[in-house]
Formats: C-alpha cells, structure tokens, sequence
C-alpha cells in the first residue's frame, strides 16, 4: 500500500477545515480511498492538465485534493503503487489554477 505524504501547504490547507467535521471526515475517506485504490470511482481520479506530473482526486462537490505520484514507469505512467506526494486540498477551481 503507497504511503501518503502530505507537503507543508497540504498541512496549512487542512487546518482550515479544523472546524468543519463533514468535510474533514470527507477528506479522510477519500485519502483512504485513494491509499487502497487510485482509481476507485467515487474519486474520480483527473490528471491536472496544466501541470506535468500532478493528479487531482474528488473529497466532495466543492474540494479536490492534489497528488504526485513519487515514482513513474518506464512507459512514463504513474506507478500507483508507489508513495504520494499530497500537494494541496482546494476549491476545485482554485485547484486545477494552482495544483502546488
């Protein structure tokens, strides 16, 4: 199973939701979700076009969270099996703007 790593900003960006307990709860089962199947349906897993090597993964209808995938394939897919890199949980729009 990869192990989450969450950056610093990942880390400033949840502490926002310190005080809402249906979205933290919502985060915490997509980053289950995503720990044991990437390509689950309800995360509906998205490469983020703008930038070269980030994904981006569904929390609710407003938030997306944004990863990297720590190691690639020789065919250059991602190895979903690997570590990631948690970059940022965002308004959807915001986050597809600025994945980092």
């Amino acid at each position: 199973m990869p192990e989450l790593i969450p950056s610093r900003k990942f880390l400033d960006d949840i502490e926002a939701f310190r005080s809402n307990a249906i979205t933290r709860k919502n985060i915490a089962k997509a980053l289950a979700l995503l720990e044991k199947n990437p390509f689950h349906p309800g995360l509906n897993l998205e490469r983020i076009v703008n930038d070269p090597t980030a994904w981006s993964i569904r929390v609710d209808r407003r938030y997306r969270i944004s990863f990297d995938p720590a190691r690639l394939l020789p065919s250059g897919s991602p190895d979903w099996s690997a570590d990631m890199f948690l970059l940022r949980i965002l308004d959807h729009d915001d986050l597809y703007k600025h994945p980092r």
